[in-house]
């Protein structure tokens, strides 16, 4: 068991404690998709990613929010990473090297601090969810669909995981809907301001042209809504954090 500590604060897991390779390049110019997936082969890829993204991703739900970020960190990356092994990693498994990357790529230093905390509650609207029951046996999936990302086998706990990665949430998100089972629903993009052109990137366009602006709204469009509340929480606090060198 590896134990990556960040100015005092421990984080560990059982297996692999970092990549043994990772490139790390800015992203080409121009609007891309984010996309961002752990593969087969013990590979990790994540292209035209912001940095405030990737830093909620790795550290997960221990912190309801990131303080001192730089302004680069709303620039997007390209990052390919592998570690010792042939297993696909889940996301658990994954936050460890992933913050073992930001301490030796990024000199990322930090600490806790106590805050007051926003979260949100996942429920149903008063006229009920939009979402039809998966049939028995049905694998958990999410497609790219032209107008809007298609789930197979979504139980709510994990859309609720899910809507807190998102960029303009990046928080807690508790699921309070009191749907029981799996569900196969079509959840809208989101995109705010941004733009292509249809002759060269049709698809996107499409995507584009049907997508929310906010993440807020797109829920609403399958009968769900985020409601926000506060409690006692804990934000991480950037104390230093650089740029890594490309490679």
């Amino acid at each position: 068991m590896a134990i990556l500590a960040i100015s005092g604060l421990g984080f560990a897991a059982d297996g692999v404690s970092e990549f043994q390779v990772a490139s790390i390049k800015p992203s080409p110019p121009g609007f891309r998709q984010p996309d961002c997936n752990t593969l087969p082969g013990g590979l990790f890829s994540c292209h035209n990613i912001q940095l405030k993204y990737l830093l909620r991703l790795a550290i997960g739900p221990s912190f309801s929010e990131t303080k001192g970020a730089p302004s680069w960190f709303d620039e997007t990356f390209d990052i390919d990473a592998k570690i010792d092994g042939d297993k696909e990693m889940s996301t658990a498994e994954l936050r460890v090297p992933l913050l073992a990357l930001f301490r030796e790529r990024f000199g990322l230093v930090a600490h806790e601090e106590a805050v007051q905390e926003t979260f949100y509650v996942l429920e149903q609207q008063p006229t009920g969810a939009k979402l039809k029951p998966s049939a028995p046996g049905t694998e958990r999936s999410i497609a790219n669909g032209d107008e809007a990302a298609l789930s197979k086998g979504e139980t709510m706990p994990t859309l609720a995981a899910r809507l807190a990665t998102q960029p303009d949430i990046n928080a807690r998100v508790v699921d309070n809907t009191g749907l029981v089972g799996q569900f196969d629903f079509a959840l809208p993009y989101v995109y705010a301001g941004a733009s292509v052109d249809p002759a060269t990137s049709p698809v996107i366009a499409r995507r584009l042209a049907a997508a929310y602006s906010s993440t807020f709204d797109a829920v609403l469009s399958i009968g769900l809504r985020l409601r926000a509340e506060k409690r006692d929480g804990a934000a991480l606090v950037i104390d230093q954090i650089h740029k890594p060198t490309e490679n």
